[in-house]
């Protein structure tokens, strides 16, 4: 029986993780920095930032392979100070990868790294692949830029199994709040429910972003980890761009309701207004199909609003 660590295991992603994977016979342990009970893995308590708690955490877990999940992101920490951003989630990457070197060197790992590390792309370049320069826009796009260079340090310097992965915009049940879709689907459950007016607000609806359900991306990763060539990366996409207006839209379709969508802003020159990714390669390695369009993305996240 496979023995896998996911780090950020109570989060949104890392839930789900322990779900598929402990569905496909492992045995699942999870790091969190709080207490927390999941009957689909045993959690350990390390803040991965502490070298020894995450030395302490992966000599119990004893782990034939590792997900590292763990990170910094706009939605949990949008007033982050700049600095944090190249502190936090690179620190935290190189103590597990130092663990993991001294303690369970033969482990197959899985770094999952973001989108948002290939920032700017011209539309005529959409889709993106995996060779497509890293220029990120944003401090978080830098802060998992970081965490891949030191991914493939381990790789190249150590020899150690470790492969990335680069999950575009990823949408479904259990989304937290702060979340775009989540966002919009909160407003139209509420609006359903008769807590708030008709109408839906926006910042804008000029971007478009290529979405993937998060059941369809733990699937990836589960395959990645089996198939995924060390030091190689992987876009986890649906290659589709779609306009942010739409998904209100559709949301508002789903649950039933009338209403107006409101901008209460526009877009900036540092707005990404178009990204949507190719997974051809991903498929090639592992077979991967996503199962889930987005319109099921969307209702299974509405219906988790729901009361």
């Amino acid at each position: 029986m496979m023995r896998l660590l996911i780090t950020g295991a109570s989060g949104f992603v890392g839930r789900h993780m322990a779900s598929y994977a402990a569905m496909h016979g492992a045995a699942v342990f999870g790091i969190s920095r709080q207490i927390e009970t999941n009957v689909d893995m045993t959690m350990l308590v390390a803040d991965l930032n502490n070298a020894a708690a995450t030395v302490h955490a992966l000599e119990t877990a004893a782990p034939d392979a590792i997900i590292h999940l763990a990170a910094r992101t706009p939605a949990n920490n949008p007033a982050l100070a700049l600095r944090d951003w190249l502190t936090e989630t690179p620190i935290a990457t190189l103590n597990l990868l130092e663990a993991a070197r001294s303690f369970c060197p033969q482990a197959a790992i899985l770094v999952v790294s973001s989108s948002a590390v290939y920032g700017h792309v011209p539309v005529e370049r959409l889709p993106i692949i995996e060779d497509y320069p890293l220029q990120p826009a944003t401090m978080y796009g830098v802060s998992k830029a970081v965490q891949e260079l030191l991914a493939l340090r381990y790789a190249a310097e150590c020899g150690m199994r470790i492969v990335r992965a680069r999950p575009f915009n990823l949408v479904g049940p259990g989304e937290p709040r702060a979340m775009l879709t989540s966002t919009l689907a909160a407003q139209v459950a509420a609006i359903v429910q008769g807590k708030q007016s008709s109408v839906v607000r926006m910042r804008h609806r000029a971007t478009s972003r290529d979405f993937i359900d998060v059941r369809d991306a733990v699937a990836a990763y589960w395959a990645l980890l089996e198939h995924g060539e060390p030091g190689g990366v992987y876009n986890v996409c649906s290659g589709t761009a779609t306009p942010i207006g739409e998904i209100a839209e559709r949301l508002l379709s789903l649950a039933g309701v009338d209403a107006r969508i409101e901008e209460t802003g526009s877009h900036t020159s540092g707005d990404i207004l178009a990204q949507a990714g190719s997974a051809e390669r991903l498929r090639a390695a592992t077979g991967w199909q996503p199962r889930f369009d987005l319109t099921s993305s969307l209702r299974d996240l509405l219906i988790a609003l729901m009361p």
